[in-house]
C-alpha cells in the first residue's frame, strides 16, 4: 500500500496502527512523513479529536514517526515491514488505474 497523504500521515497513521489495520491487513507500505509546516501540517498539530494529544513542532513530529515505526518493528505479531522511500513513478506510468466494473440491470 502506499500512503502518500501529504502531511496527514499523523492522523492517519495512528489509527491504522491502533486499529489493527496495518499489522493485520497490510504487507508493505510504501510512504514518507512530511514533518514541514505546510500542506496539512500546521503546528501545534492536534493528532486526536480530544486534543490530548499535540504535536508542538516538526521535531515532536520526526520523534513521533520514529516511535510508531519502531512499535512496528518491535511487534512479533505485525506483518507489516515499510519502506520510507516516496516512489512517484506512477506519473510517468503510461496505464490507466483500474476503474470499477458497471453493471447494467438492462436487458
Amino acid at each position: 500500500m502506499k500512503l502518500d497523504v501529504e502531511g496527514l500521515e499523523f492522523k492517519v497513521f495512528p489509527d491504522l496502527l491502533t486499529t489493527g489495520a496495518l499489522c493485520n491487513n497490510i504487507y508493505f507500505l510504501m510512504g514518507e512523513f512530511h514533518y514541514a509546516a505546510g500542506n496539512h501540517n500546521h503546528y501545534p498539530m492536534n493528532v486526536t479529536a480530544d486534543g490530548k494529544h499535540v504535536l508542538k513542532d516538526r521535531k515532536e513530529g520526526r520523534k513521533m514517526a520514529r516511535d510508531m515505526l519502531h512499535l512496528i518493528d518491535v511487534t512479533d505479531t505485525c506483518m507489516m515491514r515499510y519502506s520510507l522511500a516516496d516512489d512517484e513513478s506512477y506519473h510517468k506510468d503510461p496505464h490507466d488505474l483500474p476503474s470499477p466494473m458497471i453493471v447494467s440491470n438492462t436487458q
